[in-house]
């Protein structure tokens, strides 16, 4: 609390953590999609999760990075 009267922090709630993080590496719809099996990266596309795209290269389920 951070002025100890157990208001909590001003205008409510924390930043940390969750799904609303902003600028956060890996938010949003740029960035890669990479195996975690063998390093292939591809562009993350809008509307597709990366842990539901499988790897051109094995066929492993992709990860976002």
């Amino acid at each position: 609390m951070p002025r100890g009267d157990g208001m909590g922090p001003p205008g409510g709630g924390s930043q940390r953590g969750g799904r609303m993080r902003g600028t956060a590496p890996g938010a949003g719809p740029g960035g890669e999609c990479v195996c975690p099996s063998c390093g292939t990266r591809i562009a993350h596309g809008v509307g597709a999760p990366c842990n539901t795209i499988h790897c051109p290269s094995c066929g492993s389920l992709m990860i976002r990075g």
